[in-house]
């Protein structure tokens, strides 16, 4: 029986009875709202979840480590007495799913796992750059978002931005991965395709004519649509 505390970070999106459970990893910030498409796709064959990042809510401290994001990711599963099938990741949700996909292969279970446009280099952003994507992914709260929940939302996106400056993916993970990449810029997607076929030897790959940003928006959801579709049947 699933098991949701009031405070918890598991959000159920899609769940009808006992199917596989599919987890969803966000990126940047750590909300939910752009995989509602997606949740609906895959409610078609299992239950959904979305793991949100901690921080978002008043009590909580942002992580800034991506080996704390996956231990307290898997936790959030046990807590719930889930054992996921499927973990599909964007961006640093990708790392996270991998780190999480690794610790579930120490107890035998390894899940499918979906990365999308998923970098396993380091990242390093200025403040000019942090600014940006605070402003991007800030449209999250709405137009006139409390001031509460504006500093929450920072000190999530530092949190995050300071992990991903120490990321270096260098373990092999022997579970089915589908690998979807943005077709720029080009020199990124090689170097990213050329480790992560070292990584990963049940490797699927796919390019999608959208840029990092827009890849896991519900408007280009088609894009993804046919290749997780088929990397769920087989």
């Amino acid at each position: 029986m699933l098991k949701v505390t009031e405070n918890d970070r598991l959000i159920p999106l899609v769940r009808k009875g006992s199917r596989p459970s599919y987890v969803l990893l966000p990126g940047a910030g750590g909300g939910l709202a752009y995989y509602l498409r997606m949740a609906g796709f895959l409610g078609k064959t299992g239950n959904v979840y979305g793991i949100r990042a901690a921080g978002l809510v008043a009590g909580e401290e942002p992580e800034n480590r991506l080996s704390d994001m996956a231990d307290s990711a898997l936790r959030t599963l046990d807590d719930a007495g889930i054992e996921p099938s499927l973990i599909v990741g964007w961006s640093m949700g990708g790392v996270i799913g991998w780190e999480v996909c690794q610790r579930l292969a120490e107890r035998g279970v390894q899940p499918a796992l979906v990365l999308l446009d998923t970098s396993p280099f380091p990242f390093v952003g200025d403040a000019e750059f942090t600014d940006w994507l605070l402003g991007k992914i800030g449209g999250q709260l709405g137009p006139s978002p409390d001031e509460e929940s504006a500093a929450r939302l920072k000190g999530v996106l530092l949190g995050q931005l300071s992990a991903l400056a120490e990321n270096n993916v260098d373990r092999p993970y022997a579970g089915r991965v589908l690998l979807v990449t943005c077709a720029e810029p080009a020199d990124a997607r090689e170097q990213n395709l050329a480790a992560w076929r070292k990584l990963a030897p049940d490797l699927r790959e796919h390019t999608v004519d959208v840029d990092h940003y827009s890849v896991a928006k519900p408007e280009n959801f088609l894009a993804l649509s046919d290749p997780l579709a088929s990397f769920l049947a087989h």
